[in-house]
């Protein structure tokens, strides 16, 4: 047999718990929302010699634009080549054809950095890119990976801040 007055306080103490439960959870979430609203430097990397940009670099193009948009982040844009850009007949296509989609996307002014010729990995530029400029998050696609162009086993180990891959 229950006693009435236990009872009461056991549909108390749940209701509490509950409450409880839901404010932590709304913590967690607003921390969560906070954590992607924070991001006010972006980086656009760009691996590949498409002048065009390719399909994959195209979407990170407007995905970059649309989330700097969103929360009023800059945006650094680096074009990584193995390259130098004297050796890319190219190069100027790929330059303007950059400026082309930021500015679809509400951009015209943007950070532009080359890092070409230097010997090293595109995964290691990108991941001193963001650490020397304190970027909050790294957009590219998948598409770089895939091409072989970046090392998504070194991602995780160079890239000092988020990384959003976007699925080809």
């Amino acid at each position: 047999m229950e006693i009435p007055i236990l009872k009461q306080y056991s549909e108390i103490w749940e209701q509490e718990r509950h409450v409880v439960s839901a404010e932590l959870q709304a913590s967690e979430d607003n921390k969560a929302a906070d954590t992607f609203s924070q991001f006010k430097h972006v980086l656009l990397p760009i691996t590949d010699r498409n002048p065009y940009l390719s399909d994959g670099t195209r979407q990170a193009a407007a995905a970059t634009a649309a989330l700097a948009k969103k929360y009023g982040a800059d945006i650094t844009v680096v074009v990584i080549d193995e390259k130098s850009k004297e050796d890319i007949p190219e190069h100027e296509a790929q330059l303007s054809s950059i400026r082309w989609h930021l500015s679809a996307g509400g951009f015209q002014e943007f950070g532009l950095m080359e890092r070409m010729g230097e010997g090293k990995k595109p995964t290691a530029i990108i991941g001193e890119v963001a650490d020397d400029l304190n970027l909050d998050l790294v957009v590219m696609s998948m598409e770089a990976i895939h091409s072989k162009h970046v090392d998504g086993n070194l991602l995780a180990e160079f890239i000092p801040c988020p990384v959003l891959l976007l699925p080809l």
